[in-house]
């Protein structure tokens, strides 16, 4: 999974009676931003504060990303951070839903309301992926550490935080410690290497190096994104103004065997 496949997995919150996809009018943003941290993450590109420059063009398995790193690569000139994320698509979410369902994450039921828009019902999610997800996000959040291991998960942390997706993954009165704490770390200046226990024989100095490398660019991509969820919600717009707000009908019907809270015990529907 990308970090976007894995962020839409997080927003995905299933309930007893229907399963919902949360801060849905900030996701797409955050989704495109994930995009930059996976080919970040992956030395091929680096984000400066006028550009995102390409600076490895070897192919990357993923093909999502590998069109993000072509697309970068034929813009000329090489666009700004701000302009990037503004011109996110649409489309990017119900994008990432589907590939969701291609990894059998997911399943979803399309149809078409009497306007002609289409819909889409969230019928059940993998529950047992989902907590694994959320047992790596536990890992940097109740440690505030890092290890070249973990790189990865705290950008994934950040952005969860900067998505407002903080009580999809922590939610009621149990999630309150988490969710301050998720606030912490994304607000921190720095995260400190674990080198206790660091992976690649203790070095801590490649901890350092790549803990520092990721989270220099998900801060970057987080101060962009409040700017930008700023800007849509000043002056009484709404962050939503230009989405299509039915694209969504929150499917799922009672009975599915699914419960609330991100840490539930639910078990995920048949295939």
């Amino acid at each position: 999974m990308t970090t976007g496949d894995e962020l839409l997995l997080l927003a995905i919150v299933p309930g007893r009676r229907r399963i919902r996809i949360r801060a849905e009018e900030r996701l797409r943003f955050a989704l495109r931003a994930s995009e930059l941290v996976d080919l970040g993450l992956a030395g091929r590109i680096t984000v400066s504060p006028r550009q995102i420059e390409v600076t490895g063009s070897q192919s990357i398995e993923d093909r999502r990303l590998s069109n993000v790193l072509r697309s970068l690569s034929a813009t000329a000139p090489p666009p700004g951070l701000k302009d990037w994320l503004r011109r996110t698509p649409r489309s990017l979410t119900i994008e990432y839903l589907s590939r969701l369902e291609d990894q059998k994450a997911v399943r979803v039921r399309r149809w078409r309301d009497p306007g002609g828009r289409a819909r889409h019902d969230i019928l059940s999610v993998d529950l047992s992926r989902r907590r694994a997800l959320l047992a790596r996000l536990d890992n940097v959040v109740r440690s505030g550490s890092a290890t070249p291991k973990a790189a990865h998960d705290v950008s994934l942390a950040m952005l969860v935080q900067a998505a407002g997706l903080a009580s999809a993954a922590y939610p009621g009165l149990q999630g309150i410690t988490d969710r301050r704490r998720l606030a912490a770390l994304a607000a921190s200046d720095h995260l400190t290497p674990a080198t206790a226990s660091a992976v690649l024989g203790n070095d801590a100095e490649l901890a350092a190096a790549l803990t520092t490398g990721a989270d220099a660019l998900t801060r970057q991509l987080l101060g962009e994104l409040s700017d930008l969820y700023a800007d849509f919600t000043t002056g009484g717009h709404s962050l939503a103004h230009g989405l299509d707000p039915g694209s969504w009908s929150e499917g799922g019907t009672a009975g599915t065997g699914h419960h609330s809270g991100g840490h539930g015990n639910g078990s995920h529907g048949d295939w």
